[in-house]
């Protein structure tokens, strides 16, 4: 083997390991990526909500993360991602996942005998359909909040005056050029970072004596 030879086999190693470790590291780096990249909220009233959370996210794959909002609360959401794969903006919406009760109408086909004009039977059968109204309960989407119409905006304040299950969706529509990996596939996951931060409603107004 030529010396030429040994030199580009071990450069070719090097950047392969440099890419592996760099994928490595940045996996390492995602679960905390909120905590260093997200924009707080200015006013210094609010605290970290211990449901802020990072995850790698697929372009063109909606994503969710599942929270509970408090009555009484003032809320800060702010998201922040690797825009070199995600590309600059997130879509985002806050959605509230409401029980709604629905009627369900199930027909019963059946078989019941024939009567006579005297009420006794002749023998026969007929089939007789019967509707069973049913009543069920499923989850419908409420859609509180969409950023894509409020500019695009990556964060939002607001007020919970009740108790809500909600879920904050995210999808990414990818950056316009993005690289490859020795394998030549493209891409196409980056973090994404959600840091909530709340806060205990504040009084206003003039209160009874």
């Amino acid at each position: 083997m030529t010396m030429k030879n040994v030199m580009s086999r071990s450069l070719l190693t090097g950047l392969i390991l440099v890419l592996l470790d760099h994928g490595a590291f940045a996996q390492t780096q995602c679960p905390d990526f909120h905590r260093f990249n997200c924009q707080g909220s200015s006013d210094k009233r609010f605290s970290q909500n211990g449901q802020s959370k990072s995850a790698n996210v697929k372009v063109g794959t909606e994503t969710e993360l599942n929270i509970i909002i408090y009555g009484g609360q003032d809320y800060h959401i702010s998201l922040c991602h690797d825009e070199k794969v995600l590309g600059e903006n997130l879509a985002i919406r806050l959605v509230e996942k409401v029980r709604m009760p629905v009627e369900s109408v199930e027909e019963v086909n059946s078989k019941e005998p024939v009567l006579d004009e005297n009420g006794n039977k002749t023998g026969t059968t007929q089939e007789v359909t019967t509707k069973i109204t049913k009543k069920l309960f499923e989850e419908v989407e409420k859609v509180i909040w969409d950023n894509t119409e409020h500019e695009m905006a990556q964060s939002l304040d607001f007020s919970c005056t009740s108790t809500k299950r909600i879920a904050i969706e995210v999808i990414a529509a990818g950056a316009e050029s993005t690289g490859k990996n020795t394998k030549g596939e493209q891409f196409d996951i980056g973090c994404v970072g959600i840091l909530i931060q709340h806060m205990a409603t504040p009084e206003v107004g003039f209160e009874a004596p």
